[in-house]
């Protein structure tokens, strides 16, 4: 692994106990379920990055001021990739049923799953996400 630190962001958008999660289309944990998120771009803060992930992959627009951060996911082992990426999780609450249907799978999503949250776990879950899913537990 190289010493280039990758800027990533993930984002837990919940409704009512539940979770959104995308099954991935590629390596890797491919098929696994994650949280919507990607790279941060150049010139980019990182809830400006956040909101764009969430309309890219779900179709989902929201203000990226209601973003409120979760927690850092920053093992060095996390991501098998070249380099070493570290990845702000932000959650985004959901306030009604029209907002929760308004999602689609996008750019990397294969499918979108809206996941009871008591109901998920660890194994079918990809990278070290349900680190973050477990602080909604």
């Amino acid at each position: 692994m190289n010493g280039k630190i990758i800027r990533t962001v993930d984002i837990a958008v919940t409704f009512r106990g539940s979770i959104l999660l995308i099954k991935r289309t590629k390596a890797p944990f491919m098929d696994k379920l994650v949280l919507p998120g990607g790279h941060v771009e150049a010139g980019e803060n990182l809830l400006s990055a956040a909101a764009r992930e969430l309309e890219e992959e779900v179709g989902l627009r929201i203000d990226p001021s209601s973003l409120r951060k979760l927690t850092t996911l920053d093992a060095p082992d996390r991501d098998p990739r070249p380099g070493r990426r570290v990845s702000v999780v932000f959650i985004a609450e959901l306030s009604s049923a029209d907002e929760a249907h308004l999602c689609r799978a996008g750019s990397d999503a294969a499918s979108l799953h809206w996941r009871r949250l008591s109901s998920l776990s660890e194994h079918e879950i990809g990278f070290d996400h349900f680190e973050a899913i477990r602080l909604l537990l």
